[in-house]
């Protein structure tokens, strides 16, 4: 397979921002349609969003001909379910729920053993998201190799006990922390945006941010219906 680094790793190495979008969907089309828009990452669910082993390769093939990067988040924590995913032929793999400097360690080996010389233009990325991926994020960022961490709001805010609730002192806190954590050991990271904190976790060094389909149309849908209604 040649060798091709995305414009997506260029611009995370170069530590410029870049904008990612979860379709929350499968299929060509949807990746098509939302990869030609411009957009450097189109964000591949197969964790939260059902998308099957079968269709990671054709949305890869929509995203890669429009210039975006296609980076999968995996559907397990199963070193077999990664390199099926990374011989699809993607651009990167986002990891959920790391929790030890152990299963960091073994993200990177893995990627290495299934891509060889390809992996140096893979994005790796590790998500941390609960109390316990808090706790160790020390002996996790002394794992070095991954381009960024992802910081997963809702789903520590579930681990601390907010039941999904990011809004709350304690939770805010917590992602200030992490970042923070990440930042002082010269690491990127991440974590989903909304219009209304983009520009606010840009200011806090945020390097990948990423947004939902649904979430872009929904004013625009909202505010369409208002001007049509009779």
């Amino acid at each position: 397979m040649t060798n091709f680094r995305s414009n997506a790793k260029n611009k995370i190495q170069a530590n410029e921002p870049v904008l990612a979008i979860n379709t929350f969907a499968g299929g060509f089309d949807v990746a098509d349609l939302v990869s030609k828009l411009g957009i450097d990452i189109l964000f591949i669910d197969c964790e939260r969003a059902g998308i099957g082993i079968d269709m990671v390769g054709p949305m890869a093939r929509a995203a890669q001909r429009h210039g975006a990067a296609a980076v999968v988040r995996s559907k397990t924590r199963q070193v077999e379910d990664w390199v099926s995913y990374l011989d699809r032929g993607i651009d990167g793999l986002i990891v959920p729920r790391v929790e030890t400097a152990q299963e960091a360690r073994l993200i990177l080996e893995t990627v290495s053993y299934a891509c060889g010389s390809r992996a140096a233009d893979m994005i790796i990325i590790p998500q941390i998201e609960s109390e316990a991926g808090m706790k160790n994020i020390d002996e996790i960022l002394a794992v070095k190799g991954f381009d960024l961490f992802l910081i997963g709001p809702y789903d520590l805010s579930h681990s601390m006990g907010f039941g999904g609730d990011i809004t709350v002192p304690q939770v805010q806190e917590a992602l200030d922390h992490i970042a923070q954590k990440i930042k002082g050991q010269g690491e990127r990271f991440g974590l989903p945006v909304t219009l209304a904190n983009a520009k606010a976790w840009q200011k806090k060094g945020a390097v990948f941010n990423f947004h939902s389909l649904e979430a872009l149309i929904k004013p625009g849908l909202e505010a369409l219906k208002k001007e049509i209604a009779c």
